[in-house]
Protein backbone atom coordinates (compact mmCIF):
# COMPACT_ATOMS: atom_id res chain seq x y z
CA UNK A 1 0.00 0.00 0.00
CA UNK A 2 1.60 3.65 -1.06
CA UNK A 3 0.39 6.61 0.69
CA UNK A 4 1.06 9.88 1.20
CA UNK A 5 0.01 11.88 4.54
CA UNK A 6 0.56 15.91 5.02
CA UNK A 7 1.31 17.62 7.90
CA UNK A 8 1.88 21.77 8.36
CA UNK A 9 2.71 22.66 12.03
CA UNK A 10 3.73 26.10 13.71
CA UNK A 11 7.48 26.47 14.37
CA UNK A 12 6.57 26.16 17.72
CA UNK A 13 8.26 23.05 19.71
CA UNK A 14 4.44 22.28 21.85
CA UNK A 15 3.41 20.94 18.31
CA UNK A 16 6.24 18.34 17.66
CA UNK A 17 4.29 16.02 19.70
CA UNK A 18 1.61 15.94 16.67
CA UNK A 19 4.31 15.33 14.10
CA UNK A 20 5.86 12.39 16.65
CA UNK A 21 2.40 10.73 16.90
CA UNK A 22 2.19 11.00 13.19
CA UNK A 23 5.30 10.04 11.96
CA UNK A 24 4.83 6.76 14.47
CA UNK A 25 1.45 5.87 13.01
CA UNK A 26 2.88 5.90 10.03
CA UNK A 27 5.62 3.78 11.01
CA UNK A 28 3.09 1.00 12.89
CA UNK A 29 0.63 0.65 9.46
CA UNK A 30 3.87 0.74 7.30
CA UNK A 31 5.15 -2.75 9.20
CA UNK A 32 8.32 -0.86 11.20
CA UNK A 33 9.47 -2.83 14.41
CA UNK A 34 9.10 -0.92 17.51
CA UNK A 35 13.02 -0.29 18.06
CA UNK A 36 13.13 0.94 14.33
CA UNK A 37 9.92 3.43 14.77
CA UNK A 38 10.93 4.72 17.56
CA UNK A 39 14.69 5.95 16.02
CA UNK A 40 12.65 6.96 13.17
CA UNK A 41 10.16 9.26 15.28
CA UNK A 42 13.43 10.66 17.38
CA UNK A 43 14.98 11.45 13.73
CA UNK A 44 12.37 13.10 12.23
CA UNK A 45 11.79 14.78 15.64
CA UNK A 46 15.25 16.16 15.74
CA UNK A 47 15.19 17.57 11.75
CA UNK A 48 12.28 19.28 12.99
CA UNK A 49 13.58 20.82 16.23
CA UNK A 50 16.55 21.90 13.56
CA UNK A 51 14.34 23.97 11.14
CA UNK A 52 13.33 25.40 14.69
CA UNK A 53 16.20 26.32 16.35
CA UNK A 54 18.66 26.96 13.01
CA UNK A 55 16.06 28.14 10.18
CA UNK A 56 13.46 30.15 12.01
CA UNK A 57 15.96 31.10 14.47
CA UNK A 58 13.58 29.93 17.52
CA UNK A 59 10.48 31.72 16.04
CA UNK A 60 7.21 30.31 17.00
CA UNK A 61 5.53 32.29 13.79
CA UNK A 62 6.47 30.03 11.02
CA UNK A 63 5.05 26.83 9.43
CA UNK A 64 6.74 23.61 8.40
CA UNK A 65 5.56 21.22 6.09
CA UNK A 66 5.96 17.12 7.07
CA UNK A 67 5.65 14.76 4.14
CA UNK A 68 5.20 11.16 4.51
CA UNK A 69 5.39 9.38 1.53
CA UNK A 70 5.06 5.42 1.58
CA UNK A 71 5.99 3.05 -1.07
CA UNK A 72 6.11 -0.34 -1.42
CA UNK A 73 9.99 -0.21 -0.27
CA UNK A 74 10.36 2.27 2.02
CA UNK A 75 9.08 5.45 3.83
CA UNK A 76 10.28 9.14 2.99
CA UNK A 77 9.82 12.09 5.15
CA UNK A 78 10.38 15.49 3.54
CA UNK A 79 10.68 18.46 5.76
CA UNK A 80 10.26 21.60 4.24
CA UNK A 81 10.69 25.10 5.65
CA UNK A 82 10.96 28.78 4.31
CA UNK A 83 13.87 30.09 6.64
CA UNK A 84 17.42 30.38 6.60
CA UNK A 85 19.18 28.04 4.41
CA UNK A 86 21.85 25.37 6.35
CA UNK A 87 25.29 25.80 6.49
CA UNK A 88 27.10 23.04 4.93
CA UNK A 89 29.96 22.93 6.93
CA UNK A 90 27.45 22.84 10.03
CA UNK A 91 25.11 20.03 8.87
CA UNK A 92 27.82 17.41 9.57
CA UNK A 93 27.32 17.93 13.23
CA UNK A 94 29.63 18.14 15.57
CA UNK A 95 32.16 15.11 16.94
CA UNK A 96 31.03 12.49 18.83
CA UNK A 97 33.44 12.90 21.68
CA UNK A 98 33.65 16.62 22.32
CA UNK A 99 32.01 17.76 25.64
CA UNK A 100 29.10 19.87 23.78
CA UNK A 101 25.54 18.54 24.15
CA UNK A 102 24.30 20.32 20.97
CA UNK A 103 25.19 19.01 17.61
CA UNK A 104 23.94 15.47 17.84
CA UNK A 105 21.06 15.19 15.79
CA UNK A 106 22.75 15.12 12.33
CA UNK A 107 24.94 11.95 13.48
CA UNK A 108 21.65 10.61 14.84
CA UNK A 109 19.57 11.16 11.94
CA UNK A 110 21.95 9.99 9.84
CA UNK A 111 22.68 6.90 12.09
CA UNK A 112 18.94 5.81 12.39
CA UNK A 113 17.59 6.76 8.57
CA UNK A 114 18.96 4.58 5.43
CA UNK A 115 19.50 7.95 3.67
CA UNK A 116 19.40 11.52 4.30
CA UNK A 117 19.48 14.33 1.81
CA UNK A 118 19.58 18.54 2.08
CA UNK A 119 18.51 20.39 -0.16
CA UNK A 120 17.81 24.41 -1.20
CA UNK A 121 14.53 24.67 -3.16
CA UNK A 122 13.80 28.18 -4.80
CA UNK A 123 11.59 28.74 -2.24
CA UNK A 124 12.67 27.13 0.89
CA UNK A 125 14.69 23.81 2.41
CA UNK A 126 14.45 20.58 1.93
CA UNK A 127 15.45 17.93 4.25
CA UNK A 128 14.53 14.18 2.75
CA UNK A 129 14.87 11.07 5.39
CA UNK A 130 14.65 7.65 3.99
CA UNK A 131 13.39 4.60 6.02
CA UNK A 132 13.90 1.06 4.19
CA UNK A 133 11.24 -1.02 5.15
CA UNK A 134 10.96 -5.16 5.96
CA UNK A 135 9.64 -7.14 2.79
CA UNK A 136 6.13 -7.52 3.02
CA UNK A 137 5.16 -5.49 6.21
CA UNK A 138 2.74 -2.60 4.92
CA UNK A 139 -0.67 -3.19 6.64
CA UNK A 140 -3.22 -3.00 3.22
CA UNK A 141 -6.04 -3.84 5.60
CA UNK A 142 -6.90 -1.63 8.97
CA UNK A 143 -7.08 -4.94 10.97
CA UNK A 144 -3.91 -6.12 10.32
CA UNK A 145 -0.68 -7.49 8.99
CA UNK A 146 -0.19 -8.19 5.22
CA UNK A 147 -0.51 -11.98 5.02
CA UNK A 148 2.86 -13.46 3.95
Amino acid sequence: MSFHLKLVVPSDPRFLSIARAAVSEVGAICGLPEETRQGVILAVDEGLANIIRHAYKNRYDHEIELNCQTGPNQIEFTLLDRGEPPDPARICGQPLDEISLSGRGTHLMKAVMDEVYYERLPDGNQCRLIKHLPAAKVRDRPDGPAPG
